[in-house]
């Protein structure tokens, strides 16, 4: 397990292709995909993986720009926190993406993620 305040967790509409090519650089960092061990099953609905975000203190790295950002709306509205989500940008190439996340594995600070959707590449 890694000793860096992130872990992430890969949504399962997100290419692996991300998980893979970050962690060949950074193999200490804790990564986890919808559907692998440990993770949310997939097909969980948004509601499960904010809780599960919160819960285990993971950043969610997702393509859903269509319901995730209502629904983490709703999950502030509770009283709910997360560690954070970063939101891909269409048409980012991988190694763009790789880079931010390997950007905020190594110098991040958790509180400019806190209860806030990204988008990544800045």
């Amino acid at each position: 397990m890694s000793n860096r305040p992130f872990r992430f967790l890969i949504d399962e509409d997100t290419a692996h292709v991300i998980r893979d090519g970050f962690l060949r650089r950074q193999p200490d960092a804790e990564v986890l995909v919808i559907g692998g061990e440990g993770a949310p099953k997939i097909g969980t609905n948004d509601e499960e993986i904010l809780e599960f975000l919160e819960r285990e203190t993971y950043i969610l790295v997702s393509s859903n720009r269509r319901t995730m950002p209502e629904h983490l709306h709703a999950h502030l509205q509770k009283g709910r926190h997360i560690p954070g989500i970063l939101l891909l940008r269409p048409r980012s190439s991988y190694r763009q993406i790789i880079d931010v996340l390997e950007l905020i594995w190594l110098a991040g600070i958790p509180t400019d993620f806190h209860d806030r959707l990204t988008h990544i590449p800045f």
